[in-house]
C-alpha cells in the first residue's frame, strides 16, 4: 500500500508541475535554459492575407518562412520582456503589418498579428534593409541598416519620383556607397549605380542626395526588391578579388513592415510662434518599430548660421513645443556645392522611449539658429524652420 501511495503522490506532483509550466508559457510557449535560469518563451504568430502569391514573413530579422494567405505561426520563440519585430519580403505587392506586429513579449503567445497585402497605390513606399558581408559574398564582419521612403505622387515632368533615405553602418571605411538596381528577375544579381549616397563626416552615415529621383523603371525594381544598398572599400576581404572595390557589404531594400518612418518637408509657418524665415528643409526618419533603434534619420536644410538641430516631442499634440529627444550633433554646410546643409545624430542613435510619441504623430524636426528672424526673440534660438513628424 505505501508503494501505491508513493506512485500516486509522485503522479499528481507532476500532474501540478506540468500545470504550473503550460500556464507560465501559454498555449504554445514553454521554457527556455540561459545561465542556468529558466525563461518563458512565447510564440509569435497570426493571419497573412492578400498576398497575390507566396511572401516571406520574418521575425526580429530572421526566421524567415515563406508562406501563402492564411495562418501563420514562426518556428523560433521569444522570450518574455523581448523585443519581436515581424516583417515581409512581397515583390509583388505592398504589405502592411499590423501595430500589435512588433512590441514587447508579455507573458501570452502573440496569436492575432495581421499582414494585410494588396496592390501598390499611391501610398508613399518605404523600404528597409540590413547590410552584411553575406549578401555581398564577402568575407566582412561590418554591418549596416538603412531604408528609403519614396513618394509615387511626387513627380516631375519626365515621371521621376521623390526618394530620400540612407544608410548608418560601422566596422567598414567606405571608398564609395551606393544604390544599385540589380537586373530584372534576379534581385541578388549585380547591376550598375542608380543612386550616388552622400557620405557624412562621421564616416558611418550616408544619405540620399537632396532632390534625388527614381525614373519609372527604377520604381517598379524597387518594388520588385530588386535595387539595393552597397558600400565599397578598399579591403582585402572579397576574395578573388584584391580589394572589395566593388563592394564590401550590401543591404536589399526588400523588407516591408516593422518600421516607423516620415518624411516631412520644414518651414517657418510650423515653427511656433512662426518666424520669416525664407529658408526649408526636408527631415527623414526611419526607426525600429520595436526596439526604437533609428536606421537612419537626416534633415537637409539651407538654413544659414544654423546652431542646432534635433528631433523634439510635442506633448500636447502636433504643434505643441516640447524638449529634445534625438540631438544632431553634426552641422555640415554646404555639402553638396549648391548650399544644401546636413544635421544627423550619433550612430548609433535610439529613440525606444519615444515610439507612441511617434505613432501619434507627437515628434517634430527643429533647426535652429543665430538668426533675427524669430520676433519678439533676439535670435531663433529656439528654432528657425521645423516640420511635423507624421507616420507614412
Amino acid at each position: 500500500m505505501k508503494t501505491v501511495r508513493n506512485v500516486l503522490i509522485g503522479l499528481i506532483v507532476s500532474g501540478v508541475l506540468a500545470g504550473i509550466i503550460v500556464s507560465c508559457g501559454g498555449g504554445g510557449g514553454g521554457y527556455g535554459s540561459s545561465g542556468g535560469s529558466t525563461t518563458p518563451m512565447y510564440d509569435v504568430g497570426g493571419t497573412l492575407s492578400g498576398a497575390t502569391g507566396t511572401v516571406v514573413l520574418r521575425l526580429n530579422g530572421g526566421s524567415d518562412m515563406t508562406k501563402s494567405n492564411g495562418p501563420f505561426n514562426f518556428a523560433s520563440a521569444v522570450a518574455y520582456t523581448n523585443t519581436y519585430n515581424v516583417q515581409v519580403i512581397d515583390g509583388s505587392d505592398r504589405c502592411t503589418v499590423s501595430p500589435n506586429g512588433a512590441g514587447t513579449m508579455g507573458l501570452a503567445n502573440v496569436t492575432n498579428v495581421t499582414v494585410t497585402c494588396a496592390a501598390q497605390g499611391t501610398q508613399k513606399v518605404i523600404r528597409s534593409a540590413v547590410l552584411n558581408g553575406a549578401q555581398e559574398g564577402s568575407m566582412s564582419t561590418a554591418t549596416g541598416v538603412g531604408g528609403v521612403i519614396v513618394d509615387p505622387t511626387d513627380t516631375d515632368v519626365s515621371g521621376n519620383v521623390l526618394i530620400t533615405g540612407g544608410i548608418t553602418f560601422s566596422g567598414v571605411t567606405a571608398t564609395a556607397q551606393h544604390i544599385h538596381q540589380a537586373p530584372t528577375g534576379n534581385p541578388t544579381g549585380t547591376g550598375p549605380v542608380i543612386v550616388g549616397l552622400t557620405l557624412a563626416s562621421d564616416g558611418k552615415t550616408a544619405v540620399v542626395p537632396s532632390g534625388a529621383r527614381l525614373t519609372p523603371a527604377q520604381y517598379t525594381a524597387l518594388l520588385a526588391g530588386e535595387l539595393y544598398f552597397n558600400v565599397h572599400s578598399a579591403n582585402n576581404l572579397c576574395p578573388p578579388a584584391p580589394t572589395c572595390a566593388a563592394g564590401e557589404i550590401r543591404g536589399q531594400i526588400n523588407v516591408q513592415g516593422g518600421v516607423l518612418a516620415s518624411s516631412v518637408s520644414l518651414d517657418n509657418t510650423q515653427e511656433v510662434p512662426a518666424s520669416t524665415s525664407t529658408a526649408t528643409g526636408r527631415g527623414t526618419v526611419i526607426a525600429d518599430a520595436a526596439t526604437g533603434a533609428i536606421l537612419t534619420t537626416y534633415i537637409m536644410h539651407n538654413v544659414a548660421n544654423a546652431t542646432m538641430a534635433h528631433i523634439h516631442t510635442s506633448p500636447s499634440g502636433p504643434g505643441s513645443t516640447g524638449s529634445v529627444i534625438v540631438g544632431f550633433s553634426t552641422l555640415q554646410t554646404n555639402i553638396d556645392g549648391a548650399g544644401t546643409n546636413l544635421a544627423y545624430p550619433p550612430v548609433p542613435s535610439q529613440m525606444s522611449a519615444y515610439l507612441t510619441a511617434f505613432t501619434a504623430n507627437y515628434l517634430y524636426f527643429n533647426v535652429h539658429s543665430s538668426n533675427n528672424l524669430c520676433a519678439p526673440a533676439a535670435n531663433c534660438g529656439a528654432g528657425e524652420i521645423r516640420g511635423n513628424i507624421a507616420v507614412q
